[in-house]
């Protein structure tokens, strides 16, 4: 019975040739011997890559649609090759498989003992452990060295001896036959898992891994400066593998401050003054991050005037440097004046030029109301 090279790939007969390449792509992934065990899947696999090397090439296609199988007589067809120029990146399959890239395939990566995993940890900081630092401790569950068999996996007193299958090297290679030729593949051993070694009884508290859940205290020192959205690595302190631990990552996360408003190294603030400070100029005290401070006032200010106080921002987390702070002042109008206030804002009132420039506004907008 022929073979439906269509129905092979799950598409229909007028796939576009992005359509035939994802599911090449897909099934592909799917059914490769090195991550499928089941008895079928090599076969499969070959179907796949029989089907692919004809409809994946536009003139082999053409003679498939026109002759059936019997096209692959025409121009060496068929499984032996791609050929037709074709543009497909291997690298893309062999590389969700785990491995090294391409290059595993034909030996030149290297699978074996792995470096633990790291582990993410998000923290959140009061404003004030942000700016000046401070050390936190915390608590962390991590894949650690078994005590009880000192990371052998073996039962105490019983035999580890070199694996057989890899010779000690935790990797195992195999010659395959495919559609390319003979070619040679390489991955973790099958039978001592990337150890090297093999054990003739398993340690029961750790079941034959070597490795526990345990949960440990680990202080973290915070350093000055820092924000939200910074990360802290702290080396060795992540997962535990073969071929050492992982990192501690610590995502930070600064709670924000009733007063300050932080931008980069700057910080931000407002201050409210009265209409006389404003007017006649004056010294105000102001907060800043390391204590009080005076603020000068010039006579005049406006309001939302902003003045800048040098260095007196937040340290720069790698330099001895600091930004500074800014103090936005706002001139407040009593809501409820005394009697004696309202006499000296109506004397006040009849010395001001503002009401004089006002109506010199609607001279120069007249055309307006004609």
């Amino acid at each position: 019975m022929a073979t439906d090279y269509y129905n092979t790939l799950g598409v229909q007969k007028g796939a576009s040739q992005d359509e035939i390449r994802r599911a090449y792509k897909k099934l592909a992934k799917k059914y490769h011997p090195d991550i499928n065990k089941e008895s079928e899947a090599e076969q499969k696999f070959k179907d796949i890559q029989h089907a692919y090397s004809t409809l994946g090439d536009e003139q082999k296609r053409r003679n498939y649609d026109q002759f059936g199988e019997q096209s692959e007589r025409f121009g060496g067809g068929g499984a032996s090759g791609f050929g037709g120029g074709q543009d497909f990146d291997f690298s893309d399959i062999f590389n969700s498989f785990g491995g090294g890239g391409f290059s595993d395939i034909f030996g030149g990566g290297r699978r074996g003992p792995q470096r633990g995993e790291n582990i993410v940890l998000k923290m959140g900081l009061t404003f004030e452990e942000a700016v000046f630092g401070t050390k936190k401790e915390v608590e962390v569950e991590r894949i650690s060295k078994c005590d009880v068999c000192d990371g052998t996996g073996a039962k105490p007193g019983t035999r580890v001896t070199t694996c057989s299958t890899c010779a000690g090297t935790g990797i195992e290679k195999k010659i395959r036959k495919t559609f390319l030729g003979m070619i040679q593949t390489q991955g973790t051993c099958s039978k001592c898992g990337g150890k090297g070694k093999t054990i003739s009884e398993h340690c029961q508290e750790c079941n034959g891994k070597g490795r526990v859940l345990k949960k440990k205290k680990i202080t973290i020192t915070i350093p000055e400066g820092i924000d939200t959205g910074n990360n802290l690595h702290v080396r060795g302190q992540g997962h535990e593998g073969d071929a050492g631990a992982g990192d501690l990552i610590v995502i930070i996360y600064v709670e924000p401050h009733e007063i300050f408003k932080r931008d980069g190294y700057d910080v931000f603030m407002e201050a409210p003054i009265s209409f006389s400070e404003a007017a006649l100029g004056s010294e105000i005290e102001v907060p800043t991050l390391k204590g009080k401070a005076k603020l000068k006032v010039q006579a005049g200010t406006q309001s939302t005037t902003l003045f800048k106080m040098k260095g007196k921002g937040i340290k720069h987390v790698n330099y001895n440097t600091y930004g500074d702070q800014y103090i936005r002042v706002l001139v407040k109008t009593p809501k409820k004046p005394s009697k004696k206030m309202k006499e000296l804002f109506e004397q006040l009132k009849k010395e001001e030029e503002t009401q004089k420039n006002r109506k010199g506004i609607f001279g120069k907008i007249k055309g307006f109301f004609e």
